[in-house]
Parts: structure tokens; sequence; C-alpha cells
């Protein structure tokens, strides 16, 4: 053994040692400390990089479009990638001046679904379906609405939701009204998909009829081009033809005073008009303001039709009484007395034509030249069932019913308009299988008009402006929803080109069938000699 250590030599090492341990457990904490930044680092990473993998599967599209120049800079550098837009922006120029059109359709429609979908939507959705009451919590957790897919056009944005289990189609109606409001929109339709999980919202950014003009439909060039199944009117909200059924039901359209009622009759004499023409179409016209329908008299055969003396027409004096004057024989009414014998002479046509029918046995009646169409106009209604005497009505009532309960498979279509809809007025309402409500004073007119309950499944008619004459709702066949229109905006113009392209037509048919009859006369006499 050594020497013992001096006080000075064991303090010295004592330092030494105590120096070494502060240094090995810094080292220690710095190492330590690294370690778990490292892998914070990597779980970070870990955890980004599977939220890429995520978005990029829910989202190809968006991240194929950021993660190509970030990688397009890193290839081949930023001067390359800015030069590449440049000319993309440039070819997208000519493009957009050369075909406005197809640019719309295919880029603009793009950038506008995925601005719409990720900016208007994605970014707050959690929020509003939380505040408008469409969440469901189950055990602490919450379950949004899943939202597919946005599609969207200048005025409308679809959107495609899947909804959670435990919700139904009612919640998403219920909540319509906060919704439209929370994103921002002017109207709101919620809509059953298939399969029934999936829903679609389709909310009205601005409305499309303060923008864009409804001009008169065209008329068509021939018979053969007219579907009788589907005669269009006008343009729905969408922009997407109104069409209007003349086979296979009745048509009845409610409105106040300058609704543009008149836009229903006229569109649909347009539609059919190479058929009024060569015969496949016959019109009735009952005008009792004798003002709307005769502009277009040379459509129908106007015929001699009779006007009662004055004292026979007052009110409360029975029509049946005594002698009315001379029986009307044409399809054109304006009094009361016409109106009767016109409506009483066509009731026994569609009981003939009925028995023509079973004996031949028909079931479905399709227009031609030889059981042509006879869609039966009337201006208004109310004169016919509220105004006129009682004895002209009953009379009117009893022809009129035999009309719309018989008529439809004979061919005999009858196209009613009303200023006043209330149930003591409009008392064969559902006679009338079509139904068109434009602007009404009231939400019990709109019901008395189209439906019950009509404003709750979205005919909204009492809160049509004044300035938007021919905006109607209808509903379709197999739509609860009530589907929002404007009827083509008809002008004198428009009705005095309708007459004059019947006119033209009717000569030039004459003509060709006076040449065709001829014809079989010289082949006949050639015959004749032969033999």
């Amino acid at each position: 053994m050594g020497p013992p250590l001096s006080f000075r030599e064991t303090s010295m090492r004592r330092t030494t040692v105590r120096g070494t341990s502060l240094w090995a457990w810094l080292l220690g904490m710095i190492f330590s400390a690294a370690g778990y930044l490292i892998l914070w680092v990597l779980k970070g990473l870990g955890w980004f990089g599977m939220q890429l993998l995520t978005w990029a599967f829910h989202h190809p599209r968006t991240m194929l479009g950021l993660g190509l120049p970030t990688a397009a800079v890193l290839l081949i550098g930023w001067q390359w990638v800015v030069g590449i837009v440049g000319v993309v922006l440039l070819s997208g120029s000519v493009w957009s001046a050369a075909d406005r059109a197809s640019f719309d359709r295919i880029v603009t429609a793009w950038l506008r679904d995925w601005h719409q979908k990720w900016w208007r939507y994605r970014r707050v959705w959690e929020r509003v379906m939380t505040r408008c009451g469409l969440v469901v919590e189950v055990d602490d957790e919450r379950h949004f609405p899943r939202l597919r897919s946005v599609q969207t056009t200048p005025y409308w944005d679809r959107l495609v939701i899947e909804m959670q289990v435990g919700q139904e189609l009612a919640d998403f109606e219920n909540a319509t009204g906060r919704l439209r409001t929370a994103f921002g929109g002017e109207r709101l339709v919620v809509r059953e998909l298939v399969p029934p999980k999936m829903i679609s919202v389709e909310l009205m950014r601005r409305d499309p009829f303060r923008y864009e003009t409804v001009p008169a439909v065209e008329m068509p060039a021939t018979t053969a081009e007219i579907d009788f199944t589907a005669l269009p009117i006008g343009l729905d909200e969408h922009l997407e033809p109104l069409t209007i059924s003349m086979v296979g039901g009745h048509t009845a359209a409610a409105g106040a005073t300058g609704a543009g009622k008149a836009g229903v009759e006229w569109n649909i004499l347009r539609s059919l008009a190479p058929a009024i023409a060569d015969g496949t179409v016959k019109p009735v016209f009952i005008d009792p303001k004798a003002r709307e329908l005769r502009r277009g008299l040379a459509l129908v055969d106007a015929g001699v039709y009779g006007t009662p003396t004055p004292e026979l027409t007052t009110r409360g004096r029975r029509l049946d009484d005594g002698n009315q004057g001379p029986q009307p024989t044409g399809d054109y009414a304006v009094t009361e007395w016409d109106t009767i014998c016109l409506l009483e002479r066509i009731a026994a046509e569609v009981h003939e034509a009925n028995m023509r029918g079973a004996e031949a046995g028909e079931r479905d009646f399709k227009p031609s030249k030889r059981t042509p169409l006879r869609p039966i106009f009337i201006d208004e209604l109310a004169p016919l069932l509220a105004y006129w005497s009682r004895g002209g009505r009953d009379r009117i009532e009893s022809a009129l019913g035999l009309i719309l309960t018989q008529g439809r498979a004979a061919g005999y279509i009858v196209v009613g308009l009303i200023q006043e809809p209330t149930k003591d007025v409009f008392t064969i309402r559902d006679l009338f299988q079509r139904r068109i409500g434009l602007r009404l004073p009231t939400e019990d007119h709109t019901d008395a008009a189209l439906t019950d309950n009509a404003v709750e499944r979205g005919a909204d008619c009492s809160n049509i402006p004044e300035s938007l004459p021919g905006v109607c709702f209808s509903f379709h066949e197999k739509d609860k929803k009530a589907i929002r229109g404007r009827l083509g905006h008809v002008t004198d113009d428009d009705i005095d080109e309708l007459v004059e392209f019947v006119t033209d037509m009717r000569k030039v048919t004459s003509i060709n069938a006076n040449k065709a009859d001829a014809d079989v006369e010289i082949i006949k006499t050639d015959v004749e000699d032969a033999a």
C-alpha cells in the first residue's frame, strides 16, 4: 500500500469524480432528449404520411394536383414549371376564346366544383352539421353525415350526402331552413336517392330566373318531332325544359291577375303547331273574356256561333226555358249559351269516340289524322263554375264532368285556367291530374289550387314576386317535392308567328293533298283505259 493521500489530493480526486458524473448526466439527458425528439418527429412523419395516404385515397384529384407541381419543381426546376404553367394558361385563353361552351363545360365546371366543395362546404362542414342538429352522438363519439360529392352549375350546387345510422330523410327536411341560411342559398330542396341511405341537397345560390330570360318555346318543324307526353312550355329552375303531357290527363293552372297563366295555353299551342296544321290536333277554345284566345281564332274551326238575347243571359234566369237563338257549330265559344252548346256537343262526341274505340279494341289513345287530339282550352274556369246563371252552371258542370272523367281515353284533354282557385269555386280540382300554381295571394289559395299541404312540399306560390310573371310550381308524378319553373313569355308577335305558321302549313298541306288526289284520279283513269 502506498502512503496515505493528503487532504488536498483527496479533495481534488473527489472534485474530478463529481465533474465526470455531471458531464455524464448532462450527456445522458441530451441523448435522451434527442431520442425523444427523433421518436416524436418519426411519429409525426408517420401520422402525416398516413393522412396524406388517406387524403390521396379519398381525394385523388386534389392530391394529384398539388403533388405534381411540387415533384416537377424538385425534378426539373422552377423555371421549367413556370414556363409550362404559362403555356397552359395561354392555351386555355385561346380555347376559351375559340369555343367558350366546351371550355365552360370541361374546365370551368371542374374548377367550380373543386372550389365549392373545398371552400364553401368541407371547410365548415362539421360546424354547420353541429349547429343544424344533424350530428349523431353515441358514447361520447360524434358521427357526422358524409359529403360524398358536389356538382355545381352557375346557379345551383348539388350535394350528395351519406346519412349516418340513426338519421332519416325527415331530419334533413326539418333542417331545410337552417341549412339554407348556413350555406347562404336562396332555395334548398332535399331529395332521397337510391340507395335510401343517400340523399341530395340542392342549394340555389342565386335565382336563375332573375338573370335568364325564358322566351316562347320553339315550334317544331313537323308533327313527327312532337312528343305528346312531354310538350315543352318553358324552363325549370335548373334551366332544363319544363314539360307537360297532353295525353293521359287534364291540366289546370291557377294564378292571380298578371301572373302569366296564358303562357300555359300559348306555349302548348306553339308546341303543337305542325300537328294543328295537318289535322292531327284540333283545338277547342272557350274564351269567356273574348280577348285572350280570340287572337288565335284561325287555329280552330270557328264555325257559326250564336249569341242569346240579353234578357236570356240575365243572372238567375234558366237557360233551358225558352228559345236561346241559333246553335253554335264551331269550336270557339264566348258566351254562356255558346259554352253550354259546345260542351254538350263535345260530351256527346266523347261518348261516340269511346264506343268506336271499344268496338275496335283500342285501349290507349294515339293522336292521328283519323283520331285527332282534341285539347279544350278554357281561358277562365270561374264563370263556368261560379258566376254564370245557376241553370247554365248545372248544364256546364254536367257536360264538363263527363269530359273530365271520360275524355282522356278518347283524346279530349281539358286545359283550364283559373284566377280564384278557392274550394267553393274550384270544385272540380281533383278531376285535373296535373296542376300548375303561379303567383297566388295566400298559402290557402296554393293548397286549394294544387293539393293539400302543397306549401309544406315546397310550392311557395304566395311568395312569387310580381316582377317574375310566369314563375310557377308543379308536382312531378315521381317526386313529392314541388318543381319550380318559368313559362315561356309569349308576346303578340309570337302568337302572330304561330297563326302564320299554321296558316301557311295548311295551304301547303292542302296543295299537296289536292295534287295527291289528282294523281290518284289519273292513275284510276289510266287503269280504266288499259282495261
